[in-house]
């Protein structure tokens, strides 16, 4: 049931984030293009790391993680995350940098410096209305992140965000890019769009369950991209908080 509360939480946070962006943006404009990668990343992802805060002291929206031991500390790995809002991009950015991830062109429409903020942060920028040379992009700049920048990637497989209880169709770009470099592979599952909508400004109080996968190594079974995706699916789907 949503009550009265809620609207008035929602409407306190619509008017936070943004006032917090614009003050963000302004004192970072002059400087932030001049950082080292490194302390680019964990300067910008502050903005994030405020938001989910904002999102968990205003809204009431906390969060548990299961499986974090499970991620690699001394080598890149490929994540396949399931997707239902922008709390887990927000999240899962802070939680396991420094991560790189496959953002769609539109991210550069972004307004109040966050599209500049998301292209200084050096994702693999894909555009979606061109299938092919997005898996060329992908496979590409995916190789060099993981082989020569020794960088980790956030894949969302599903490519677009599902209202929880659905799902999108599991592209297999994540799984051949794993399978190309021999890079590991984590799922991850979570239930954030039960409490950050896909669309609209209704935020509502509840605790956000992530999830992480054991390890999958490429040297465990001889893996194509199509068994490797249906593992993926089949995982985060049976996983779902």
């Amino acid at each position: 049931m949503t009550t009265v509360f809620t609207y008035l939480r929602s409407a306190i946070y619509f008017v936070a984030v943004p006032t917090f962006t614009i003050f963000y943006t302004l004192f970072s404009i002059s400087f932030v293009w001049f950082l080292p990668y490194d302390i680019r990343f964990k300067y910008l992802t502050l903005w994030s790391r405020t938001v989910i805060f904002l999102a968990k002291v205003i809204c009431g929206i906390r969060y548990n993680v299961t499986g974090f031991e499970n991620i690699p500390k001394d080598r890149p790995y490929v994540l396949m995350v399931k997707h239902q809002s922008q709390w887990e991009c927000f999240f899962l950015l802070n939680l396991l940098q420094p991560i790189t991830f496959v953002s769609k062109t539109e991210v550069k429409k972004l307004s109040l410096g966050v599209g500049q903020g998301i292209q200084l942060l050096e994702p693999i920028i894909i555009d979606r209305r061109k299938p092919k040379e997005s898996l060329r992009i992908l496979l590409k700049e995916g190789s060099n992140t993981l082989l020569e920048r020794k960088l980790p990637i956030m894949i969302f497989p599903e490519g677009t965000r599902s209202k929880p209880g659905k799902k999108s169709r599991y592209a297999r770009s994540a799984a051949q890019l794993a399978i190309q470099t021999g890079a590991p592979v984590i799922f991850a599952t979570h239930n954030a769009g039960n409490c950050w909508p896909d669309r609209g400004f209704l935020w509502k109080a509840g605790t956000v369950e992530v999830k992480f996968s054991d390890l999958v190594e490429m040297t465990d079974q001889a893996f194509t991209p199509a068994s490797l995706t249906d593992m993926a699916e089949d995982w985060i789907e049976s996983n779902l908080p």
